[in-house]
């Protein structure tokens, strides 16, 4: 059945972090990094290294690059990659997620996965194959820095039609600085309530043995549920409640099973972000950013570091910079529990 900083910028910020507005929280960012939008940023994900870094990657989509900012501050540092079809090249970079010291990107334009190791920056592997058009990656860990198993979306064929198959699931297994990457199938409903028409994000959650996949199509607008192996559950998730699309997703653990399912409505006006009980699904509280608006990709770390406590989520703002959100004031405007 379907089921529908210093101790005086922390007293600023609970001070003015979050106002009433309409019915809706409104949250300040805690920074924004400089804003470039001839870059087209499109999604985001943190990596935290073993000697005390802290990286935000975005991926580019006009300059086909991946931009990498301090966590921590928001300051440029970097660039991985250049435009181009060969190894360590980039075509239109759009889906990314980080796992130990492991980067997956996914090209849509070169239609390929490809890995990259941190903090080198060096291209490890590529897998081209079956994918068409590719857009979003959600990935875990099976053995720490060895085997991963991975899924990206593709939208091939048209979007108002039932397109099979339009998850790809992948196991990689890495050595050293090689790794090899296996195709393991497709999946994803054809008709009835489970059907993907238009998907971009997915999210998964293996504790719960949950894959998070958003259908952006115009008459579905939520975010449907899958196993880990590529069932429909009967679960949707943001019927009613995402009003323009849904797009990033990604879950705050506050600990091995609890948390929160963070999801983007994204609209250039009306953006916000909807957050759901991780264990029963059930919504929970939303906010609009102070600026952020038209989000594509959000990225979440609840990791101690820097000036977040308790961690941080990072949104994509108008396809020209990111915006963070002290996980601490979250809790605060929105009475969530902590970790």
């Amino acid at each position: 059945m379907q089921k529908n900083y210093g101790s005086i910028a922390l007293l600023l910020l609970l001070i003015s972090g979050c106002q009433h507005h309409k019915e809706q929280q409104v949250v300040h960012e805690y920074f924004m990094t400089e804003r470039d939008r001839e870059r087209n940023v499109d999604s985001v994900a943190i990596w935290h290294g073993p000697h005390g870094q802290h990286w935000l990657i975005a991926t580019a989509k006009a300059t086909h690059t991946l931009p990498v900012y301090d966590a921590a501050t928001g300051a440029y540092l970097h660039s991985i990659g250049t435009p181009g079809t060969q190894l360590g090249q980039l075509q239109r970079p759009n889906g990314i997620a980080v796992l130990d010291d492991l980067l997956f990107i996914v090209e849509r334009d070169n239609a390929r996965l490809q890995l990259f190791d941190l903090p080198s920056c060096t291209s490890l592997a590529l897998m081209q194959e079956p994918m068409q058009r590719p857009y979003g990656i959600a990935a875990y860990t099976i053995e720490p820095n060895k085997t991963y198993m991975v899924y990206v979306t593709d939208n091939a064929g048209a979007v108002d039609t039932f397109w099979p198959k339009k998850v790809h699931h992948y196991r990689i297994t890495r050595n050293g600085q090689k790794a090899t990457i296996a195709h393991l199938g497709t999946f994803g409903d054809n008709d009835g309530p489970g059907a993907l028409w238009k998907v971009e994000s997915i999210a998964v959650d293996p504790v719960h043995n949950r894959l998070y996949i958003a259908d952006e199509h115009e008459q579905r607008k939520n975010v449907k549920v899958y196993t880990l192996d590529g069932d429909y559950t009967g679960v949707t998730i943001g019927d009613g409640l995402i009003v323009y699309e849904p797009e990033g997703i990604a879950i705050y653990p506050t600990s091995e099973t609890d948390g929160y399912i963070v999801v983007t409505d994204q609209d250039k006006k009306g953006n916000q972000f909807l957050l759901f009980d991780r264990q029963t699904m059930l919504p929970v509280s939303s906010f609009v950013g102070k600026t952020v608006r038209n989000t594509d990709g959000i990225a979440i770390t609840e990791r101690a570091f820097g000036p977040f406590e308790q961690g941080a989520l990072y949104a994509v703002h108008d396809d020209g910079n990111i915006g963070v959100y002290d996980w601490r004031y979250l809790e605060r405007c929105l009475g969530l529990k902590g970790r």
